[in-house]
């Protein structure tokens, strides 16, 4: 019983070859004739139906999941263009992909969800199933409505991890891909389970600034008023005339470096959350679910507690594999945090590789959104839609 991993990249300006570069190599490296699961990244500079059918003439009856992202993680190095390919054999490790377009996810997210988890538990057929990675549009209004979805699916404890697919802050259009299918506003991912250990570590290392205010009015995914004014006067107070245009796309790019923080009691974290857009009442439009009453702060977070956030989150996948050496690391981490480390980015990475390995093979994305618990496997409560954070995921 054994488990063979290979990965590629290419940063070809062609897409067809980049994509076929990046397939060949990963095959290589796995020394098989036969891929059970690919995962494919690529930042927004390829033809996304073109990289899917250059990677099937590779690696053929393989299945393919996968997503844009404004760059991928790889052991050597980041990097902010190319197409990155990671081929799974294994004998003893089991996948059940599956995906929900967009058409299903406008009419009802939620059931969308439900309806994305029971496809791929009936590719995934019997067998132990530990945890589920889906890749969900990054730009999509209340993506924690898919997580709930899920939940009903898989149960409120067991693992749903994942990311969202993005564009490098454009925020015109991201793709999901799920076999040759390339989806926009849509959802895909997998199932795995069989023969192994995981390991789960999520952090952000973001610190809540000022007097604690309160949600007095939310619908969804939309704050309305906090302490009784108009929601975005929190923006307002904090930075004072930086803060006359909240339309403007330089106070865009300020809400994603200052996030507001919500905090969880049961938890005793806080779930931060980018505002996304201003109405013109004032209200703000979050990327993920508000609840009413919770205490809210504006965020700040500086290099420093960047990279101890993701020390912790190695850390704490290390310690949940009980032992046991990672055959895989796989990395979800938010764009905003890749522009508050700029060029030091990829010390962050080097200080995860000296926890988990450096020999071990490590494929990761920069995202608009990461699903994740706060706690390891052995803690696990309940899986949260984050922002700003970084998740690990360590396979044993």
């Amino acid at each position: 019983m054994a488990t063979h991993i290979g990965i590629g990249f290419s940063q070809n300006p062609d897409t067809s070859r980049a994509a076929r570069e990046a397939a060949k190599q990963a095959k290589i490296q796995t020394g098989q004739s036969t891929i059970n699961l690919t995962l494919v990244f690529n930042t927004v500079h390829y033809n996304a139906p073109e990289i899917l059918s250059s990677i099937r003439e590779i690696l053929e009856d393989t299945q393919i999941v996968g997503c844009s992202s404004a760059g991928v993680i790889l052991c050597e190095g980041i990097h902010m263009r190319g197409i990155a390919v990671l081929a799974i054999h294994s004998d003893d490790i089991q996948f059940g992909i599956g995906s929900v377009e967009e058409k299903i996810l406008s009419a009802d997210i939620r059931q969308g969800g439900s309806m994305l988890a029971k496809n791929a538990l009936t590719d995934f057929g019997q067998g132990r199933r530990q945890a589920f990675i889906c890749f969900t549009d990054g730009l999509l209004k209340n993506n924690a409505a898919i997580i709930k979805g899920l939940q009903e699916i898989f149960g409120a404890i067991f693992p749903v991890l994942g990311a969202g697919s993005s564009d490098d802050f454009h925020f015109q259009k991201t793709y999901q891909y799920y076999q040759e299918e390339v989806l926009t506003q849509g959802a895909t991912g997998f199932v795995i389970g069989g023969q192994l250990t995981l390991g789960i570590g999520s952090r952000h290392g973001w610190k809540p600034v000022g007097k604690p205010r309160f949600i007095t009015q939310s619908d969804d995914h939309i704050i309305k008023t906090i302490d009784d004014k108009k929601a975005c006067s929190i923006y307002e107070e904090y930075f004072g005339e930086s803060a006359q245009d909240l339309h403007s796309q330089k106070f865009g790019q300020m809400t994603i470096l200052y996030p507001l923080g919500i905090y969880i009691e049961e938890e005793d974290e806080y779930l931060l959350r980018n505002a996304v857009d201003i109405h013109p009442d004032g209200s703000i439009l979050c990327q993920g679910e508000v609840p009413q009453g919770a205490e809210i702060h504006i965020m700040l977070g500086n290099k420093d507690s960047c990279r101890q956030a993701a020390v912790d989150a190695a850390v704490e996948a290390h310690n949940a594999l009980s032992g046991k050496v990672p055959r895989l690391i796989l990395i979800f981490e938010s764009l905003t945090r890749h522009k508050l480390l700029g060029r030091g980015g990829f010390k962050e990475i080097q200080l995860i590789q000296e926890i988990l390995g450096s020999k071990t093979p490590l494929f990761g994305m920069y995202s608009y959104g990461e699903i994740s618990p706060f706690h390891s496997l052995s803690h696990i409560k309940k899986t949260h839609l984050q922002n700003a954070s970084i998740l690990i995921l360590a396979i044993g």
